[in-house]
C-alpha cells in the first residue's frame, strides 16, 4: 500500500521529524490522563480538578528555557484547548517558543479478546482521521499512539509466552494503522510499543521481545505504506524485570548494549530518530542509561538521532517544586520553581 501524499506533504512530515530529534533536545512527554495525573497529584496533596491540571500544565509549558532542551510536547487532547493565564492557548505558548506541539490520539487500552489473559490492545481507531483534523487544526505537528506489551519467559532455552502471537500482530496491525492515518493528515506519527518493565524476566527476555515486536510493528508500518523519513519510533530501554532489581549504576553497561544491540537488528536506518520512554526507571537510571545508550550507539555506527521521550522521569521534581509554592496560594511562585526544577532535569537528559 501506498501513501497517497504529495512531495511537499512528505517534505513536510520529514522536516518535523528530523526537528523533534535535533541534537542536544528530547521531547517532553506531557499527555497524563486524568487518571494517571490523580496519583502524582495526590502524591503532592493537590485536588485533581480541570483547574488545577490548567494551573500545573501552563507551569511547565510557559518556561521560557523549554526551546533550549526540548523540541517538542506530546498533550493531552485537554491541553491542546486549554489557555494559559494570560488567554493565550498553551499550544500558541509553544509554537511561540519554537516548540513543536503534538497530541495523543489513541483511546487508552482495551482488553484483548485473542490473546493471553491480561494482554491488551489500544483502542481509538473509529474516529482517529477527525481527530488528527482536528490537532492539526489546533496547531499541533505531530502525533503519538501508545501500546503495552507484557514479558513472561524467553530465559535460557524458554521461548516467550508474552507477548503472545496475538497481542503482537494485533498492536502491530493497529500501530501501522495509526501511523498512516497520521501522516495522511500531515503529522509525523510517534509509534510507542512500550514493553513493560513489570515482571522478574531477564534482560535478556526483554531484549528478545523488544526484537519480537519491533520486528513485527516495522514490517506492518511498510505494508500499510508508512514513510519511516516522517515518523519516529518511541520504545522502551533494555531492561531486566522490575521484580529482579534492574536499576542502579550495575546494569547501566547491560542495558546500553542490548538496547542498541535490538534497534541496531530491527529498526529501519531511514527513520530520523528513536526516542526512549523512561518507564518503570528512576529520574536518575533513566538519565544516566540514556547516555550510556547514546554513547554505545555511537560506538556502533548507529543511524539515528537517539533522544529522551520522558513523562515522569522528566517532570516529578517539577511537580513537586510548583505544588509546594501553589498549596500556598502563590502562583507566580510555583511556575518559577517549576521552570527552574524542569530546566535542570531536561539539562541532565539533554546531556547539557
Amino acid at each position: 500500500m501506498t501513501l497517497r501524499m504529495t512531495n511537499d506533504h512528505i517534505t513536510f512530515l520529514q522536516r518535523v521529524a528530523s526537528e523533534l530529534v535535533a541534537s542536544n533536545k528530547g521531547i517532553l512527554a506531557a499527555d497524563e490522563s486524568v487518571g494517571t495525573i490523580d496519583k502524582r497529584f495526590q502524591a503532592n496533596a493537590i485536588e485533581n480538578n480541570e483547574e488545577n491540571r490548567r494551573q500545573y500544565r501552563t507551569a511547565l509549558l510557559s518556561n521560557p528555557a523549554l526551546a533550549t532542551y526540548v523540541s517538542g510536547v506530546i498533550l493531552h487532547e485537554e491541553t491542546v484547548q486549554q489557555l494559559d493565564n494570560s488567554n493565550s492557548k498553551l499550544v500558541d505558548v509553544l509554537i511561540n517558543n519554537k516548540v513543536h506541539p503534538g497530541c495523543k490520539v489513541d483511546k487508552g487500552l482495551v482488553p484483548l479478546t485473542s490473546g493471553l489473559p491480561g494482554e491488551q490492545v489500544t483502542s481509538g481507531l473509529d474516529g482517529l482521521p477527525e481527530r488528527c483534523r482536528a490537532a492539526k487544526k489546533a496547531g499541533c505537528t505531530f502525533t503519538k499512539w501508545r501500546a503495552a506489551l507484557q514479558v513472561e519467559g524467553g530465559d535460557d532455552d524458554r521461548g516467550l509466552v508474552r507477548p503472545s502471537a496475538q497481542c503482537v500482530d494485533a498492536m502491530a496491525n493497529t500501530l501501522a494503522r495509526y501511523a498512516a492515518i497520521s501522516q495522511t493528515e500531515g503529522l509525523v506519527p510517534i509509534v510507542e510499543p512500550e514493553v513493560l518493565m513489570d515482571g522478574d524476566h531477564s534482560a535478556e527476555a526483554a531484549a528478545r521481545a523488544n526484537e519480537v515486536v519491533l520486528s513485527a510493528l516495522f514490517a506492518a508500518m511498510h505494508v500499510h505504506g508508512v514513510v519511516m523519513e516522517g515518523a519516529l519510533l518511541k520504545c522502551s530501554m533494555v531492561t531486566p524485570g522490575k521484580s529482579r532489581g534492574g536499576g542502579g549504576v550495575e546494569h547501566t553497561d547491560l542495558v546500553a548494549s542490548l538496547t542498541v544491540r535490538t534497534l541496531m537488528r530491527t529498526v529501519p536506518p531511514a527513520m530520523p530518530g528513536v526516542v526512549f520512554l523512561s518507564g518503570g526507571q528512576t529520574d536518575d537510571d533513566a538519565a544516566r542509561n540514556l547516555q550510556a545508550v547514546r554513547k554505545c550507539a555511537v560506538d556502533a555506527r548507529s543511524p539515528w538521532k537517539l533522544t529522551f521521550s520522558f513523562g515522569r522521569a522528566l517532570h516529578n521534581a517539577a511537580l513537586a517544586a510548583w505544588a509546594s509554592k501553589y498549596l500556598s496560594g502563590d502562583v507566580a511562585g510555583a511556575i518559577e520553581a517549576a521552570h527552574g526544577a524542569l530546566s535542570q532535569r531536561a539539562a541532565a537528559c539533554a546531556g547539557s
